[in-house]
């Protein structure tokens, strides 16, 4: 019965912690991809805590968007492929070579992962303390 309430009363607030580690993260990111103090996000598919989140800076079309977050490519507009594109899911990272990274939890881990060759392609220079994150 402990542990139950220790559950039931702590749960929220790890996974508070967690949802507080993945939008500094996804941040740190974004400045560093679009070179922008405050970038902005466009949220496709289910990244409900960056949807909700206050810290960071939506839109509400790809078209303005700096930086896009996705779990999914489904429905996503043709046009809105070219820019800079993110995924909170690894398997949709080595599916498609348009992705240019992604954010994701392993084993109660965050891992981040940034695709070379996409990087090199749009001329994205990361600093030196991203490198250990290129593929």
């Amino acid at each position: 019965m402990r542990k139950f309430l220790f559950v039931l009363l702590i749960g929220p607030v790890l996974f508070a912690s967690d949802q507080n580690l993945a939008t500094k993260i996804y941040l740190s990111i974004a400045k560093e991809l679009s070179k922008k103090d405050q970038p902005l996000f466009y949220i496709h598919g289910e990244v409900e805590h960056l949807r909700n989140n206050q810290k960071i800076s939506l839109t509400h079309t790809c078209d303005q968007a700096d930086i896009i977050v996705l779990n999914t490519l489904n429905r996503l507009p043709k046009h809105c492929e070219k820019k800079l594109i993110f995924t909170n899911s690894y398997r949709v990272y080595l599916k498609n070579e348009n992705i240019l990274g992604a954010f994701f939890w392993q084993k109660g881990r965050p891992n981040i992962v940034f695709r070379g060759s996409s990087l090199k392609k749009m001329k994205i220079k990361l600093k030196p303390s991203f490198n250990k994150y290129i593929d």
